[in-house]
């Protein structure tokens, strides 16, 4: 088995914690903002909750991915509980900042595919590489659909 893919990031967002919190509750709405996700259906943001997705990254693989809501502090914390091409626990925390809020996530996923671990062995710093580019791109895809004045107006 290769070792977690460890994962630990906050950003600022322009917005106060109740408004930022009202934008990621909107989960009918994340295949419009994010180009790397190809399916998702979602219970909604909260506890017992399920959202299941198919994500696209800049490798030739697909990861298909449940999300377990395990519990949710609103406008505070979700915790989760990932299954199936990745597994482990994710975690992200939203709080109070003199320019808006900002958002920590955090994650410690291995890789539930048997193949894909095979594949970690030799293509772990590919593989790396690749989930930088789809945490970067949603970002930034979050800031300019999810977060502009249109996409906060649109749910």
């Amino acid at each position: 088995m290769s070792a977690p893919f460890r994962f630990d990031r906050v950003w600022t967002f322009p917005v106060p914690p109740a408004e930022l919190w009202a934008v990621l509750e909107r989960t009918d709405d994340y295949v419009s903002w994010w180009s790397w996700l190809r399916e998702f259906s979602s219970d909604g943001l909260q506890p017992g909750g399920r959202a299941r997705c198919v994500i696209q990254g800049p490798l030739p693989y697909a990861l298909r991915c449940d999300v377990h809501v395990l519990s949710v502090e609103p406008q505070v914390a979700v915790v989760t509980r990932i299954a199936g091409d990745l597994r482990g626990p994710a975690r992200l925390d939203v709080a109070p900042h003199p320019a808006g809020s900002t958002a920590r996530l955090s994650w410690s996923l291995e890789l539930g595919n048997p193949v894909l671990a095979r594949l970690a062995r030799v293509g772990r710093p590919m593989m790396a590489w690749a989930h930088d580019v789809v945490v970067a791109l949603g970002v930034e895809q979050f800031r300019r659909r999810a977060l502009s004045p249109q996409g906060r107006t649109a749910g």
